[in-house]
């Protein structure tokens, strides 16, 4: 739908014309209507969809300049508020008598109060730095029409709940807009706590990913997995890749490893502080980087533009995070690929995304480059099978040798240390056997002397 079919005033419409936005995504097909009408509405919907868009258009069109808090909008980070903000400010030029104000973690306190005080149109915040601001003001919150909870499976999940029950209770009826790409379950108490679950619109596809993605599994065959992250940049030459791990530390030795190979890499973690994560995203916006080593903080709501690739060098262990990860590429219908590497003894978290509906390719490294693979096979038990301790001694060993760089004669330090383990073993059964038989002995002179 062209957006001068909604109900917007002109000079909405003369922005976005300006902006370059004339078609309206599926999910702001939708929302914008309700929006307008200050209906409370739930929306659930892939990554790069226009979530963002869909509530802002609606806003800035009905805010009036009076100077008076008219709008509350709640991010989970501050990356996805200043981004919020700077979408906002977008429409700068027609709407300069509406006051937008940003206020974030980490910023200086009694600062921020100050600012607060001075009161703007439209507020756009974290959770914990907005209750702190109410709670240290004598604002009228009167005026207050609409709050906005973006990407609310976060907020429950980093346990922000109890702050937005207070921020909530401060107003009086407002129009609620909740959005996510997933509905948890703790999400849906909230839903029904606060709105009840008839406005919920799923504009969600099957896998939660945008249908221009494209999924590949890769096969390492046990390799080292930083040379493989390093292989495949060398295979695909990505225009703007994002590389993913399960943590903080592994992004940081990944990082490390990638510069030391000469590859320009820019870095997005928890470890950095606020000013250096934002110095980050403003270099990696001016395509400073061509990989981006993350932890799963970049993989919810950032918008980092033309992000061609999306690699899991492991997957997480809440799967949702997949698509999230996945979901920073193939924005605004642009086509992109995620790639996943796994090996045959961790096909789980791989099988799990297939029963979800993923539907990938799969890949190997053969001779310096991506070749067609055959598909994950699930594994058949004959009746129910326990790894024993031993077995995930052994599997522990193993692994750790994946992600450390590989040393002269490491598959013979490997066997001693796997030797070893057997030994160890091997002594605690036969200790075991001997008591057993003790026991039994024990027993039998026992029963004897009964008798």
């Amino acid at each position: 739908m062209k957006f001068n079919a909604f109900n917007l005033k002109k000079d909405t419409l003369e922005v976005l014309e300006k902006l370059g936005y004339t078609d309206a995504t599926p999910v702001q097909d939708v929302v914008i209507p309700k929006a307008l009408k200050y209906d409370n509405i739930v929306v659930q919907s892939e990554t790069g969809s226009g979530k963002t868009h869909s509530f802002l258009i609606p806003i800035m069109n009905n805010v009036l300049p009076m100077g008076k808090m008219q709008v509350i909008i709640v991010s989970p980070t501050r990356e996805l508020a200043r981004q919020t903000y700077n979408f906002a400010k977008q429409f700068n030029g027609v709407f300069d008598n509406i006051l937008i104000k940003l206020f974030v973690s980490g910023e200086e306190q009694s600062k921020d109060l100050k600012s607060f005080e001075n009161e703007a149109d439209i507020i756009i915040a974290t959770p914990g730095k907005l209750n702190y601001l109410l709670n240290s003001s004598s604002l009228d919150l009167a005026n207050v029409k609409t709050i906005v909870l973006d990407e609310a499976d976060m907020l429950v999940e980093d346990s922000f709940l109890n702050d937005i029950d207070i921020i909530i209770s401060k107003i009086n009826n407002p129009q609620i807009e909740v959005f996510s790409a997933t509905i948890s379950k703790k999400v849906e108490y909230f839903l029904k706590k606060y709105i009840g679950a008839d406005y919920i619109l799923d504009v969600s596809n099957e896998t939660n990913t945008s249908k221009t993605v494209k999924h590949y599994f890769i096969n390492t065959k046990h390799k080292n997995l930083f040379e493989c992250v390093k292989e495949f940049i060398d295979v695909k030459r990505p225009y703007l890749l994002l590389v993913f791990t399960n943590s903080k530390e592994d992004t940081r030795k990944l990082y490390e490893f990638l510069s030391k190979n000469s590859i320009r890499s820019g870095i997005l973690s928890g470890e950095l502080e606020a000013r250096e994560r934002k110095s980050m995203l403003r270099r990696i916006n001016n395509n400073e980087f061509n990989v981006v080593v993350c932890s799963d903080i970049a993989s919810r709501g950032l918008d980092i533009k033309d992000v061609s690739d999306v690699l899991s060098i492991d997957l997480p262990n809440n799967i949702e995070y997949y698509y999230h990860r996945a979901g920073r590429t193939g924005r605004q219908f642009k086509n992109g690929n995620s790639y996943v590497f796994y090996d045959n003894d961790h096909t789980k978290m791989p099988l799990k995304l297939i029963s979800d509906g993923i539907q990938p390719s799969y890949l190997k490294f053969r001779d310096g480059e991506l070749v067609e693979d055959s598909p994950i096979v699930k594994p058949k038990f004959k009746g129910k099978k326990h790894m024993t301790e031993l077995d995930k001694e052994i599997r522990e060993i193993k692994y750790k040798t994946k992600t450390e760089k590989v040393k002269p004669n490491y598959k013979k330090k490997v066997k001693l240390a796997i030797d070893k383990v057997k030994r160890k073993h091997k002594r605690k059964v036969i200790e075991q056997d001997i008591r057993r038989q003790r026991v039994e002995r024990y027993k039998k002179e026992a029963r004897e002397h009964g008798e």
